[in-house]
């Protein structure tokens, strides 16, 4: 459960010396990052998964461990990167372009895709329910 009134206090004390602050760089927290924040605070996970932060001061970029404890897989061990999109170093040359040049674009291609559809002309499963 996400603690407002300790999140609250924190934001006041941060605006007090000298605006919203993430970190020792004294970069201003982006809106990217005050989100995950709130949705890691508010996160239940299975038994079954962790979460893993290389940097703890970056949450945009981690990795979930599942390890099922059932089934066919049981005893296996599978790890997935999550990394915040880097145009200047992309695996998809295509998406990257589209990012820098139209990020409402970008936003509306990575909907389609989750809800299951063709971006272009790669079809995507449903992942969304």
């Amino acid at each position: 459960m996400i603690k407002l009134f300790s999140l609250k206090q924190q934001k006041k004390d941060e605006e007090s010396a000298g605006g919203a602050r993430a970190g020792a760089g004294g970069k201003k927290a982006s809106a990217a990052q005050l989100r995950i924040q709130k949705d890691i605070n508010e996160l239940n996970l299975p038994k079954t998964c962790e979460m893993v932060f290389p940097d703890p001061d970056d949450l945009l970029n981690f990795k979930l461990i599942i390890s099922p404890d059932e089934g066919f897989y049981k005893g296996g061990k599978f790890v997935f990167s999550f990394k915040e999109p880097n145009p200047e170093d992309p695996l998809n040359k295509e998406a990257a372009e589209v990012l820098q040049t139209n990020r409402r674009l970008f936003e509306q291609n990575v909907q389609r895709s989750l809800r299951g559809g063709y971006v272009g002309a790669t079809y995507f499963e449903r992942c969304l329910k």
